[in-house]
């Protein structure tokens, strides 16, 4: 009893301190849950991703450089939603670890303000905001291109491993495509079926005795050389069938739903498009300007989430009991998935209703912030 007392009198001269050294010591002690948090959270997202990437090594025999580089160029994007949650975290662990060991108490009996650790709350938060801003500006928008870029080169310089022997493959957009055989030497495909059906009026069946594909790196369309068949062509409006038979024949082949199923987008769409860009393209009201209004406004709503959340937290981490310790990290948890249900029902308020996307996309941190303020105040109280 006596070392607990020697203890807590310790720490109440400490806080008796300069603001300067209560500041640098909460700073100290949000540190290392944050970066415990920011190490797991992207172990998570790397897993996952690695999913996708292992179909292509599996299909398309990609190399260890291409993996990693694909790995590298995957972070920024996960980040601008890991960073959020880890500051967050880190702010609600360092508070419940003072709290449990009663060392708020013992700033609050120094006669220090609960209100003096918002400094240094602010400025970790501030940081965490900054980082995710850079990150939603040019990170991530770069990222996304370098990844779609490197994805379009390993696929069509390996499309030849891809296809399969005597196996219907239906990856390419409205085309079917069978081969009965494949020289892996040569690249030459023997004994070719493909079923056109892009156009649903005019359905086309094209059988060839040799092929050959000739890719095309400065696009994701790329020739099929057939040789030696013939096409068959169905004319639905006028009800007829036509046969041709031909020596040579080029088909062009689509990847773009291939490569959809790895970088989900094709185009450059908004996400891959820089401030600069994208601000330009606002210029233009358009059928998409609704879109490209939200995906502007998300730039700077989801690096603000890190101040306010840390805001949450601040209140969690004090209120929470000793006992209670646990709870209060997953009464965070409960909170960082609400911020996010809250995002995700705005977005889709802003796309899909008449609400202006700017209240939309900024409801959540506005509700948020409202909350922690509330919170903090009523905690002070007491």
């Amino acid at each position: 009893m006596k070392e607990k007392m020697n203890r807590f009198i310790n720490k109440n001269t400490i806080y008796q301190l300069k603001p300067p050294i209560l500041h640098t010591y909460l700073l100290a002690e949000i540190v290392p849950p944050f970066g415990v948090t920011l190490l797991v959270f992207c172990c998570i997202f790397l897993i996952s991703r690695m999913l996708e990437v292992t179909k292509l090594i599996v299909n398309y025999q990609m190399d260890f450089f291409s993996v990693l580089k694909i790995v590298i160029h995957s972070i920024p994007s996960f980040l601008i939603f890991v960073f959020p949650m880890s500051v967050m975290m880190g702010v609600l662990m360092a508070l419940l670890r003072l709290s449990s060991d009663n060392e708020i108490l013992a700033i609050k009996s120094g006669g220090i303000h609960i209100f003096r650790l918002l400094p240094p709350v602010l400025y970790f938060s501030i940081f965490g905001c900054l980082v995710t801003l850079f990150m939603t500006l040019y990170g991530a928008p770069a990222s996304r291109l370098a990844t779609k870029q490197l994805l379009i080169q390993v696929v069509q310089s390996n499309l030849n491993v891809g296809l399969k022997e005597r196996t219907f493959n239906d990856q390419f957009k409205g085309v079917m495509l069978y081969v009965n055989k494949i020289d892996p030497k040569t690249g030459l495909l023997k004994h070719i079926f493909v079923q056109d059906q892009q156009d649903e009026q005019r359905v086309l069946t094209i059988i060839a005795n040799r092929g050959k594909i000739i890719s095309d790196n400065q696009s994701s369309r790329f020739q099929l050389q057939l040789n030696d068949g013939t096409i068959n062509q169905v004319d639905q409006e006028q009800a007829s069938v036509y046969s041709v038979h031909f020596d040579q024949y080029f088909f062009t082949l689509n990847l773009d739903q291939l490569l959809n199923n790895v970088t989900k987008e094709t185009k450059k769409s908004f996400k891959e498009m820089s401030l600069t860009e994208l601000t330009n393209s606002l210029k233009v009201k358009d059928s998409d300007y609704m879109l490209r209004l939200i995906a502007f406004h998300k730039k700077f709503a989801l690096p603000f989430a890190c101040i306010v959340l840390s805001l949450l937290a601040m209140p969690l981490g004090i209120a929470t009991q000793a006992q209670r310790r646990s709870f209060g990290v997953v009464l965070g948890l409960i909170f960082f998935l609400l911020y996010y249900v809250l995002l995700s029902v705005s977005l889709g308020l802003a796309e899909n209703s008449g609400f202006p996307p700017v209240l939309c996309i900024w409801a959540p941190n506005i509700l948020i912030l409202i909350l922690a303020i509330y919170l903090l105040i009523r905690g002070t109280r007491y």
